[in-house]
């Protein structure tokens, strides 16, 4: 309970958080709103502080997230139809996939860590 909380709080979006992943190496990522994607790493105790630069690469809210296991990359899916890989540390989209006809909902990482499956 305490780290939800924690979690929330540190979030740090103009609007609510929709979304939240905790990758295998620490990193959180918290998608909003706000259409962005912010990542924390633990500081200490009940403490967060943002790693890289924020990513306010989608056109909508972020629904879905998953922090990928090297803690330098994240997956993000949005209402606004697509899956955007990014960079952790300066916010650069690597790649988007434009496949989705509806929102993205839902964003699962497969066991072998390189490739994604994605719902709408």
């Amino acid at each position: 309970m305490a780290l939800a909380a924690t979690a929330a709080f540190a979030c740090g979006h103009d609007r609510p958080a929709l979304a939240l992943s905790w990758g295998p190496a620490g990193l959180l990522a918290a998608g909003g709103g706000d259409n962005s994607v912010r990542c924390y790493g633990a500081a200490g105790g009940n403490e967060w502080r943002e790693v890289g630069a924020a990513a306010k690469a989608h056109a909508d809210d972020v629904n879905a997230l998953v922090a990928m296991p090297d803690n330098q990359h994240a997956l993000s899916g949005s209402r606004d139809n697509t899956v955007k890989l990014f960079n952790v540390n300066d916010g650069a989209v690597v790649r988007t996939f434009t496949h989705h006809t509806a929102e993205v909902s839902s964003l699962a990482l497969l066991p072998d860590g390189l490739r994604f499956v994605s719902g709408s």
